[in-house]
C-alpha cells in the first residue's frame, strides 16, 4: 500500500510540475522573464545601460564540464571541454553563439598567469569555485561582462538525446578509433553515438573540428526540437537532470529562454569560433589568438 501511495504521488507531482511549466510558458513573455538580475547587477563600476535586459541584449556563458568517474579518479578535478557565449537580441530575436577553442592561450586570473582558457575550471575548483573561475576567464578575455550563465556535465547527454528520440545527422567523415564507431552519412544517431559525435576529436581539425561539430549538433537539436513543438519538454528535461547543472537562470526565465527560442525565426542563430592556429609553447599544445582578428570579431559580436 505504501509503495502504491509513494508511486501515485509521483504521478501527481509530474502532472503537477507539466502544468505549472505548460502555464508559465503560455503567460510569460521571455522579455520580462530574461530582464535581470544578472551576474553584474550590483557592480558599482557598471552603468544602468549595461545592466542584463536594459539594453535588451545579454551574454550567456555555457560551459560543458568533462565530468566524468574516469577522470575524477585520474585528475581529482574537471575541466570545461566546451566554452561558448550565447550574444541574444531580445529585440531583433538574433542569438550569436560564439566558440572559444579549449585550448586557446589565455590570461586566467586564478591562475594569475597565461594557459589553456579550459583549466581555469579545474584550478577554480580547486579554490572552492571553477564557474566564478571561468567567467573571470572569459570577462578578462573579451573586456565584456557576462550575465548568465548555464554549465552541464556531459554524462547526461547520451539520456538527453534518447528521450527526444535521437537525433538525424549527416556525420562527415568515418569516425573509427579511440572508442567511437560512426560511419559517414545521414542518420538518426542514438544517445551514445551523439555523445561520441561531439567528444571525437581525433579529425586533422582537431578541437576546431570538434567545436564546428558541437555546433551542427547544437543548431540540429534546437531545429529539430521547435519543429516538432517540443521546445517546453527540453525545458522540462533541465529540471530531470537538475544534480548536474549549474546555473543562474531561475526558473521563470529558463521558460522564457525556451519560449524565446520558438519564436526565433528560421535563420536567426549565427555560429562564430575564435580566429587562431595551433602553436606549441614550452613544449604544450596552444590554441594562440590572431590578436587583431579576434578584436575585430569581440567589437562585431558584442556591438
Amino acid at each position: 500500500m505504501k509503495k502504491r501511495t509513494i508511486v501515485i504521488s509521483a504521478i501527481i507531482i509530474v502532472i503537477l510540475s507539466a502544468a505549472a511549466i505548460n502555464y508559465i510558458f503560455q503567460s510569460l513573455t521571455y522579455k520580462e522573464s530574461l530582464k535581470g538580475p544578472a551576474l553584474h547587477e550590483n557592480d558599482s563600476n557598471q552603468d544602468d545601460n549595461e545592466l542584463a535586459g536594459m539594453s535588451n541584449s545579454i551574454n550567456i556563458l555555457f560551459l560543458g564540464i568533462d565530468k566524468t568517474e574516469e577522470r575524477e579518479n585520474w585528475l581529482g578535478s574537471y575541466r570545461a571541454d566546451t566554452i561558448a557565449i550565447a550574444r541574444i537580441n531580445l529585440d531583433t530575436q538574433k542569438i550569436k553563439i560564439l566558440n572559444i577553442p579549449r585550448d586557446t592561450y589565455s590570461f586566467i586570473p586564478v591562475e594569475n598567469k597565461k594557459d589553456k582558457i579550459n583549466h581555469a575550471y579545474a584550478y577554480g575548483s580547486m579554490q572552492g569555485d571553477g564557474i566564478k573561475a571561468s567567467i573571470d576567464a572569459v570577462n578578462n578575455l573579451t573586456n565584456n561582462k557576462i550575465d548568465y550563465y548555464f554549465a552541464m556535465d556531459m554524462e547526461p547527454v547520451p539520456g538527453i538525446v534518447d528521450e527526444i528520440g535521437g537525433i538525424k545527422l549527416d556525420v562527415e567523415i568515418d569516425m573509427k578509433d579511440h572508442g567511437v564507431n560512426l560511419s559517414k552519412g545521414l542518420q538518426v544517431l542514438n544517445g551514445e553515438q551523439a555523445f561520441d559525435y561531439i567528444r571525437w576529436r581525433y579529425s586533422p581539425g582537431g578541437d576546431i573540428d570538434r567545436i564546428k561539430r558541437q555546433q551542427k549538433f547544437v543548431s540540429t537539436f534546437l531545429k529539430q526540437q521547435r519543429d516538432s513543438g517540443k521546445i517546453i519538454e527540453t525545458a522540462e528535461l533541465v529540471l530531470k537532470y537538475k544534480d548536474n547543472i549549474q546555473m543562474n537562470l531561475t526558473f521563470k526565465q529558463l521558460i522564457g529562454f525556451a519560449k524565446f527560442l520558438k519564436e526565433v525565426p528560421e535563420g536567426s542563430v549565427s555560429y562564430l569560433t575564435l580566429p587562431g592556429e595551433g602553436k606549441m609553447i614550452d613544449g604544450i599544445s596552444y590554441w594562440v589568438l590572431n590578436e587583431e582578428k579576434t578584436n575585430e570579431l569581440f567589437n562585431e559580436f558584442f556591438k
